[in-house]
């Protein structure tokens, strides 16, 4: 095992064997973070920089071990509460408003970097709360997307350790999970208002028609024109007077600001008023 740093060098190389092999697209990642995660992965393969290309080449399913070390996934269900506590005190119920005066009866969402479902399904079950306490007659489409198959398939399983649902208090987690062994099954109900589906939003084309996005510490994985790339199809997807929340050391590009109401500074949620 080689104990060197991984040279600007040989990470264009890899990233881009990478990106050859298997299509997917980390060169324009956050360059300090994919290093040290190309780098950890390496040392725990034991072999040197050559050798690891080595390994991929004899060694195929080494790219999905690469895959999930990039890929990080850090999800439980309403993490980071406040948050939560505003999309169901605040952004749910003006966007029920706006759709009621619009006369349409369609909620449209969509998770971007959903992981494993939580976040996703966080949403659906404030929705389902409070479209019952507002006594409206919605449908609901909450898309989620991962770029991560795996996350995805496990996400629609709906099943959950006890870990995830910490933020979950004990009414919630009684009407909205069923217990099996010593895991957390979610409700079909709400499970059935969740689209899964695998998308890499850096190359695949973007959704659209959404009255909220939620796309959460995913641009400070990537390098300035990305972010602006990767925003710039999150702008487009969202629809005029709908709510945008990002992470909470993330901020849109300047380009777009002046066409965001900062609605939420500490939450980071915006609201698009302008095409």
């Amino acid at each position: 095992m080689s104990g060197d740093a991984l040279s600007e060098e040989h990470l264009d190389l890899l990233l881009e064997k990478v990106y050859t092999a298997k299509g997917w697209d980390f060169r324009q990642y956050r360059r300090s973070s994919i290093k040290r995660c190309v780098e950890r992965q390496i040392a725990i393969s034991r072999r040197s920089y050559h050798s690891y290309l080595d390994l991929l080449d004899s060694e195929p399913s080494e790219f999905n071990n690469l895959f999930n070390h990039i890929t990080i996934k850090v999800s439980e269900f309403f993490r980071d509460t406040e948050v939560f506590q505003r999309i169901e005190n605040y952004v749910i119920p003006m966007t029920i408003r706006r759709l009621t005066i619009k006369g349409s009866k369609t909620l449209r969402i969509w998770s971007c970097g959903c992981a494993k479902g939580e976040e996703p399904l966080s949403i659906a079950i404030l929705i389902h709360k409070r479209i019952q306490e507002m006594g409206v007659d919605f449908e609901v489409k909450i898309y989620a997307t991962d770029i991560d198959e795996s996350a995805v398939n496990a996400a629609r399983k709906g099943v959950f350790v006890e870990d995830s649902l910490k933020n979950v208090d004990p009414i919630t987690r009684s009407q909205f999970f069923q217990t099996a062994n010593r895991s957390f099954q979610i409700i079909p109900k709400i499970r059935n208002l969740v689209t899964f589906g695998a998308h890499d939003i850096v190359s695949h084309i973007h959704l659209s028609h959404m009255d909220i996005i939620l796309c959460r510490n995913l641009l400070i994985y990537f390098e300035k024109d990305l972010q602006e790339k990767v925003f710039e199809k999150l702008y487009c997807s969202l629809n005029t007077g709908g709510f945008i929340v990002l992470g909470k050391s993330e901020v849109p590009p300047l380009s777009y600001r002046e066409n965001l109401l900062d609605i939420c500074k500490k939450e980071k949620i915006y609201q698009k008023v302008a095409q």
